[in-house]
């Protein structure tokens, strides 16, 4: 059994772990509780704090582990000179144990935040107490003393995770102010927390819509971190339609004024949706090259911007039932084809778009099935490459050779074609000699 020294005791009253928190400290790992004695062993106090103890109650398994100590940055240095300095001129210091990362944070008051983001100086505390009152909402307040088998819960954080609400420690007029994207994390607990029906206090609730400008002060990168997160839950669409009506995600996204009770709708139905189609279906409403833009104000990343982009221009597609261009459609779009032809199934059931008029959405119910009874391509990469086509044709290299290979590929997918000789057939069939070759068939559903 390993040993556990105790550190230093807290100012807080604690009281026993509860069932679900001893199975989370008796699943330790060996290489914290190294570092949790190293640190009592050299006349520190250190407690897991924040969201591992939150999950760690309702028995979830924390993907993360955080800790607070009394010791300071530069005494944790001392005892790990291995750690990384994350941010210690905020108190936090990254240990190193094995395969693992600990972020270690000095126990601290803070000054006053002149920025919605951060405080202007901190100071070292040494008070459990007050470190724990200085955090966001009171879920995440709560602490654990690991060798003495005791929990810290002085804003009765447990009692709100046992009735499902996310509330403020303290005042949340406060709180907001003092970091605006308590707003955005507030909404993403909503869907976080183990599925169930999470509230927000009512006050909070309040504070959040009448102080939600404070957002537009906030980076994109922060406001996108936080976003994505929203749109990864399988039950976003209820908790975008609570940010819909609380006028947030007008802010975030800089929409002018649109009907948006369509967008409810679609909300409401949107459980299989990940999160760039999410993305995609929030601005359904913009063309091409304001989603473009959009994605570059919030920083999304450039493969994120991709995928938005291919998913939003392949969406307001309208598929052809027939055996060929189904085998295209489904090698172009990959791997995001069912979640294309499932976003262009809510764009005609809802009319979000005039690509869809004419026809409703039990004609995408008709293409969902044919493509699920459409046998896989035997192979998805191009039989015959330019050097075989250049010595078939004699066209040197160009972007006629490049169309008529492309055009090629195309036929291959469309036909389900596996050996060169069906693509000798092929170019022998295809009208290639001329020269308007910008004409050919592309790759494309376009």
């Amino acid at each position: 059994m390993i040993e556990h020294i105790l550190g230093n005791e807290s100012d807080v009253k604690g009281l026993p772990l509860t069932n679900e928190m001893s199975q989370f400290v008796d699943r330790l790992p060996t290489q914290l509780i190294d570092v949790l004695n190293k640190i009592a062993v050299n006349g520190g106090g250190v407690w897991i704090v924040g969201g591992a103890v939150r999950d760690a109650s309702m028995g979830l398994n924390p993907s993360d582990v955080d800790l607070a100590t009394d010791l300071t940055p530069d005494e944790i240095l001392g005892i790990f000179p291995d750690a990384i300095e994350t941010g210690v001129s905020f108190g936090t210091i990254t240990i190193k144990s094995g395969i693992f990362l600990f972020q270690t944070t000095t126990l601290r008051t803070d000054g006053e935040y002149i920025d919605s983001r951060r405080p202007d100086k901190v100071k070292w505390n040494m008070s459990l107490m007050e470190d724990l009152k200085r955090r966001d909402f009171t879920i995440n307040s709560m602490a654990i003393d690991v060798a003495r088998r005791t929990y810290y819960d002085p804003h009765n954080g447990l009692s709100d995770i046992k009735n499902n609400i996310i509330r403020c420690v303290g005042n949340p007029q406060k709180r907001i102010n003092e970091d605006a994207l308590r707003i955005l994390r507030a909404y993403r607990f909503l869907g976080q927390m183990g599925g169930k029906n999470w509230q927000l206090e009512k006050h909070l609730s309040d504070v959040m819509v009448v102080n939600s400008y404070l957002l537009e002060e906030l980076s994109s990168e922060r406001i996108w971190q936080e976003m994505s997160k929203i749109l990864s839950f399988s039950k976003s669409g209820k908790i975008l339609v609570r940010m819909l009506s609380d006028g947030i995600l007008k802010i975030i996204f800089q929409w002018d004024n649109f009907e948006t009770s369509k967008l409810v709708l679609a909300l409401e139905d949107s459980s299989q949706f990940e999160l760039i189609t999410m993305f995609v279906l929030l601005n359904y409403h913009l063309d091409q090259g304001s989603i473009d833009e959009l994605c570059k104000s919030l920083k999304l990343s450039r493969k994120d911007t991709k995928d938005v982009v291919f998913t939003f221009t392949n969406a307001l597609i309208v598929p052809s039932k027939n055996e060929k261009y189904l085998r295209l459609y489904r090698h172009i779009l990959g791997a995001k084809c069912r979640q294309i032809i499932l976003l262009s199934k809510t764009f005609c059931k809802y009319e979000l778009h005039n690509n869809f008029t004419d026809i409703d959405d039990n004609y995408f119910n008709q293409i969902i099935s044919l493509l699920a009874d459409l046998p896989k391509n035997k192979l998805e990469k191009q039989i015959i490459d330019g050097n075989w086509l250049m010595r078939e044709t004699n066209l040197g290299q160009g972007q006629k050779l490049g169309r008529l290979k492309e055009w090629l590929f195309r036929i291959q997918i469309e036909n389900d074609l596996t050996d060169v000789s069906e693509i000798t057939l092929q170019l022998a069939k295809i009208q290639w000699q001329n020269d308007d070759f910008e004409s050919w068939p592309r790759m494309s559903l376009e």
